[in-house]
């Protein structure tokens, strides 16, 4: 029985793991909580669930247009890579708020 592949390279990305549980805020952390207060914060969360929409909508645009499925796959395979990344990006500044409010 063949299995998905399943990429490794996230977590070979130290940036973007979220922060060890049990400790206080880094100086980091703290930067990005608070710019998760700002308004530019929300301009760029809500353009990466726009590209994530995009993405999506790009896949089922070549399903729709009968392309072939080694084309849909390769799609499918970036967009969730993309989508992956994207969403831990996001995941970090949220995390590091919470950290951040721990601490209070």
């Amino acid at each position: 029985m063949s299995t998905a592949v399943r990429p490794d390279f996230y977590y070979n990305m130290p940036s973007l793991n979220p922060a060890e549980g049990g400790k206080l805020a880094t100086p980091e952390e703290l930067a990005l909580a608070a710019m998760a207060k700002t308004k530019g914060w929300k301009v760029f969360k809500d353009v990466a669930k726009d590209l994530v929409a995009e993405l999506n909508a790009h896949n089922l645009k070549a399903i729709e247009d009968g392309l072939p499925l080694e084309e849909i796959g390769r799609n499918t395979v970036i967009a969730s890579l993309a989508q992956g990344l994207i969403e831990r990006l996001l995941n970090r500044v949220v995390d590091a708020e919470d950290a951040s409010e721990s601490d209070e």
